[in-house]
């Protein structure tokens, strides 16, 4: 019998609803997990009336989560050590979920090594006056700025957004590194002006690799930046071109891991591949 299949104990639910329903509570417990103060020093450095800090340690002495040391402060036991650090990803997640709202659905579900509490700061960039331009603009704007773009890519980019890719490889300036699918790749081979750019920035030290399994969501990273698109294509309000935004640092290390696991079961386009449509090549 897995945990899921088990009721939650009451006892916990009681603890959760006591914490949660203060965030005074939170804070002072917070302070005392980081180490031992003074009650007075605890309440200059939460903020929390002098009063109301007393009742709180008071309560916490009550339930095991912390104790006075032999020097007169006060500390967290393990005990309210462990309680305040799980709480902290719980309610960052659902704040990650209230913030991402149904653009919480694009995330890699089985590809996501990161907690969900990682996304609490992210935002979902939508456009003004539902605008599709604005979502490209954005991203090649970050494409200027940036010096390496990596991607883990299902959709065919805008061509406003390879042209500058363009550019930039061609002219030294960024690097870029693509694990995409056998049907975007054979986009670029059956257009002579995509084939062409994308040939020279082959050429110019750029890297495309085809992985031939379905890939699992469309997430680009421009230096410290990660966005992760939607699958697929709908109305302007949830559509592909809308990104989630996060320059969370664990998020930034499992986008890099993701795509280096993708790039690793992938075939390299080699720049000679491209000249005619439909040639074949590659190395593993």
């Amino acid at each position: 019998m897995t945990s899921g299949d088990q009721p939650v104990p009451g006892g916990a639910l009681a603890d959760v609803d006591y914490l949660s329903r203060s965030a005074n509570r939170v804070a002072i417990l917070d302070a005392l997990a980081d180490g031992s103060a003074t009650r007075r020093a605890l309440a200059e450095r939460t903020g929390v009336s002098r009063a109301t800090l007393d009742r709180i340690v008071n309560e916490f002495e009550e339930r095991g989560w912390a104790e006075r040391t032999v020097d007169g402060e006060y500390v967290a036991t393990a005990a309210g050590a462990h309680v305040v650090r799980a709480f902290r990803p719980f309610v960052e997640s659902v704040a990650a979920v209230d913030r991402l709202g149904e653009a919480v659905e694009w995330l890699p579900t089985a590809e996501l090594d990161v907690g969900l509490h990682e996304f609490s700061d992210a935002t979902v960039r939508r456009p003004k006056n539902d605008d599709p331009v604005e979502a490209v603009e954005f991203m090649t704007d970050l494409l200027r700025e940036s010096a390496e773009f990596r991607t883990l890519n299902h959709l065919i980019p805008p061509g406003m957004f390879e042209r500058v890719v363009h550019e930039e490889v061609v002219a030294g300036a960024l690097t870029v590194e693509a694990v995409t699918t056998p049907a975007v790749a054979a986009h670029f081979g059956e257009h002579p002006e995509r084939r062409e750019h994308w040939r020279e920035i082959l050429d110019a030290g750029g890297a495309v690799y085809v992985h031939d399994q379905p890939i699992p969501c469309n997430l680009l990273v421009f230096d410290e930046t990660v966005l992760i698109k939607r699958s697929g294509t709908g109305p302007i309000d949830d559509s592909y071109g809308v990104p989630i935004v996060s320059e969370n640092e664990a998020v930034l290390a499992w986008a890099h891991d993701l795509i280096d696991r993708y790039r690793d079961d992938a075939d390299r386009i080699e720049a000679r591949a491209l000249v005619e449509p439909g040639a074949a090549g590659g190395e593993q």
